[in-house]
This record gives C-alpha cells, structure tokens and sequence, in this order.
C-alpha cells in the first residue's frame, strides 16, 4: 500500500538512512495524526524529485510482499507555503502605512519559547513558528550596565505581535544544535529562521562555549547555504556567515579539484589561485595576503562602529588590489537583485542601527566569494550530470549563486566606517538570506522585552528601525 503525507521532507529523512531521532520524530507524527501502527511500517523518504520517488516506490515489491505499508512523503508546495504567504500578507499590511490597526487585535507580550532540540518540535508547530538561535547567551553589555541583551526576546516580541507566530529560542550556546545536517533539516520547515548575535570574538575560538563551538557555529550556516535555507544572521552571525562562505568555497574547491572532471578541477584552480593572491587592507596595513589567512573574512575594524549609528546604501568601492573581474561580477550580482537596505532608506526617515562589535566583515572576502560562487554555479550548470553522479558535488547544487554587499556605516565625516554592514545571500530559486553587522531588533534604550520592552503597535509602525527588520523578515520568507 502507498500513502502519500503532505508534509516537509525534512521529517522524513532519507531512504536507508534515517537517524534514530528522526524515526521517533516519524512514529509520533503517525500516533498523533494516522491509524496506522508505526511498528509495522516501513518508512521512507528522499530528498529527490516527488516524481521520481513515487516510481521508485511503486517499484518497490519486496515491500509489497512483506505486506509493509510504503510511506512517501511529498512536499505540497501549496499546503507548506501556506503561513509563509500569510506571514508575507501580514508583513505588507504593516508596511503599507503609519496609522492602520493591528489586523490580529491585541495581543499580550511574548518573549518566546525555549527549546533545546527542533526534532522535539511537532512538525506542524514548527512550520508555524519563528527559530531564533543564540550562539550565546546575550548579544553584549551596554556601556551603562553590566547586564547582558538578550535581544532574541524582541525578535519574539515583534513577530507575534505582527504575525501571531510562536517563536522557538534555540539555546545554541548551551546546548549545541546536534548534527548540523539534520538542523539544517529541520530548520528548513520553519517559518523563518534567525540566528543572534553574541560576545564572542570570531578569531578566538576559546570565547565560544565549548556546546558551541565557532567551527560548529560556522558550519551549521554552511549546511543551511547548501539546502537553500533563508534565514536572517544578526551581529556575531554576520561574522560567522562571512566566515561559513570562506570555508564552504575551500572546501567546495576541494571537492571539484578532486571530482575527475577537467572542467571542475580548472574552476578550482583558478579559485584558489584568485584566493591565494588576495589581500584585505585596512587603513591601518594589511590584515590578511590570502584567503587562507584567519583575518581574510573578519578583521578589526579601523573604528569601532557605536550605537545609534546611521546606515547607508553601499557604495561600490574600487579596490584596486582586487582584480576586476571579482569587482565587476559584485556589480553584477547586485543589479540582479533586490537592494532590500536601499528599498528600506526610500521608504523610511533616517535609519540608526545599535552595533556591539568592534570587528568587521571585509569587502574583499564578500567580493571574492561573490565572484566564486558564480563560477561554482556555472562549472555545475555546464556539467549538471557529471556534479549530480558525485555525492560531494551534488551537495553544491544548492551552494548561493551570489552575495551582494546592502549597507554602510560612515564616519562622522561622511566616510565608510562598516563597509559590510548588511549583506544579501541569493540562491538561483529566488530564495535569499541576510546577514547584519548591526541589531535591527533593538532602539537605542538596548531594552528587551524582559526589562519592559514593549512598544504599541502605533510606535512600531512608526519606528523606522522595526520597519527595517520587518523588511528584512519578509524578504527571508521562502
């Protein structure tokens, strides 16, 4: 017997291959929501095509003769992007004015859900529900307090206050996220996906906790990169996104220099030689001669960027230790897609954003892995059936198809202090992902909504920053 399930395929796992967690996660989906016994099931999933999965069942007559029922789980688009289109409605319906009123009525303040683990999480749940991750367990300390901001309290606070949705706080920095495939996984059902900032410096990997470390940190956004997962990076996460695109694309070298295929071995040649001839300047000397340097993604800043700072639009520098062809292909990546920051700044009155950080992102790390990606992306085009016969491969076809650089902070001076201010993350499916050096979701009394934090909806409409995120969020919808 075949029984199609509407639900996410990331519950479902893979065929052969389903982890012990994701079977439980499996057999309480069907007590809950099925008559059939799990125990004299057999389950099974994949991540290709639903109509090639639906064949390679029905070819399946070793099941069929062991009287075991086949379980295919598909992925209804129409049913999964349901709150996802809702969230998007409701997100528009704030923006389209100061004065309107709430759509959803009142609601008391909500500062979200601890939980420890998303396999835990009812699938329906999560697919309406924010996940916001902490790397660590505040975002700083604010020059007059010694208290820490757990700013992830007023991403749940806006949300359902906007959307009505329940927000599910990832605990990171204590716990860990488990597997990062699997996360990634899972994460990918949800109705938005956010990760935090933190006091942690990204070059001294004894800052972080040892639940969660940097290299798990920057490798479960590598993971969420390759299964086209958008989510929002704040701060910290700003960082160790830059840092996750470094380590994806030396690794994704990696694999096509050692695929066979002439053609992927010249890309990552011509990848890593780019790479080992770059260096990143500041005004202060040279912080890095190559991509393999510690400082060639995030390096400190010239100035330290302060609270209350103004945010522009980026201004394409000319970098003349850059080659051109990486300048130019930015260019392009950014005339392609949507400026969401300059699209914020035309709408908006002047936007001041709250930093805690003292290191930056660099433009030349962005710029190159801008530039890589695209040639990745083409390499994968031009021989689509060579990539999807190697496993490693097959794992980049889901890699970004460019980054593109939205926003600055100047000096008072009208200079560029934070030229990686903001970031966009772009997938060939129209899906895209963000990442901010500043805290969208704080003002500048650095409150949280445990220390009295809560806003009208009159003052949000009208604050500039919220508006801001509330673009931000939208955009990172699937």
């Amino acid at each position: 017997m075949l029984l199609e399930l509407p639900i996410p395929d990331t519950v479902a796992g893979r065929i052969m291959g389903i982890e012990a967690r994701e079977i439980r996660h499996l057999e309480l989906f069907l007590q809950r929501y099925s008559k059939v016994d799990p125990a004299n099931t057999r389950v099974i999933g994949d991540e290709r095509p639903a109509k090639g999965l639906l064949a390679w069942v029905r070819r399946s007559s070793v099941a069929k003769k062991r009287g075991e029922t086949c379980f295919f789980f598909s992925r209804n688009k129409e049913k999964s992007h349901v709150m996802s289109s809702a969230a998007r409605t409701l997100f528009e319906a704030f923006l389209a004015d100061r004065h309107s009123p709430n759509p959803i009525g009142s609601r008391p303040p909500s500062a979200g859900q601890m939980v420890d683990d998303l396999a835990e999480v009812d699938p329906l749940e999560l697919s309406q529900s924010v996940v916001v991750v902490e790397p660590w367990e505040h975002v700083g300390r604010p020059p007059s307090s010694n208290s820490g901001v757990v700013a992830s309290e007023n991403i749940a606070y806006i949300t359902d206050q906007i959307l009505g949705a329940k927000t599910l706080i990832v605990p990171a920095w204590r716990n860990g996220v488990g597997d990062s495939r699997r996360f990634a996984s899972l994460a990918r059902s949800a109705m938005l996906v956010v990760f935090e900032g933190g006091e942690p410096d990204v070059h001294e990997p004894s800052s972080f906790t040892e639940a969660y470390p940097r290299s798990a940190a920057s490798q479960t956004l590598v993971e969420l990169m390759l299964k086209e997962v958008p989510f929002l990076a704040i701060c910290l996460s700003h960082q160790l996104a830059a840092q996750a695109h470094v380590e994806l694309i030396r690794e994704a070298s990696l694999w096509m220099a050692d695929s066979g295929v002439p053609a992927f071995s010249e890309v990552a040649d011509r990848i890593r030689r780019f790479g080992d001839g770059l260096r990143v300047e500041k005004d202060y000397g040279t912080v890095a001669t190559s991509w393999k340097d510690e400082a060639f993604a995030v390096a400190r800043n010239e100035q330290a960027s302060l609270s209350n700072t103004r945010l522009y639009p980026y201004r394409h520098a000319e970098l003349e230790h850059v080659p051109r062809i990486i300048r130019d292909t930015h260019r392009v990546v950014a005339r392609e897609n949507d400026a969401i920051i300059d699209v914020a700044l035309e709408h908006e009155n002047e936007i001041r954003i709250q930093t805690f950080h003292g290191n930056e992102v660099s433009e030349e790390s962005i710029q190159f892995a801008c530039w890589a990606y695209r040639e990745i992306r083409h390499a994968l085009r031009a021989y689509d059936v060579e990539a999807a016969a190697r496993p490693d491969l097959r794992r980049l076809l889901g890699a970004p198809s460019g980054i593109e650089i939205l926003a600055s902070t100047h000096t008072e001076h009208n200079e560029p202090l934070c030229e990686v201010a903001a970031t966009g993350i772009y997938w060939p499916s129209g899906r895209k992902a963000l990442t901010t050096q500043f805290h969208p979701e704080l003002d500048s009394s650095l409150l949280t909504t445990s220390q009295g934090w809560a806003p009208t909806w009159g003052d949000m409409k009208n604050s500039d920053g919220i508006r801001l995120l509330v673009r931000m969020l939208s955009a990172c919808l699937l």
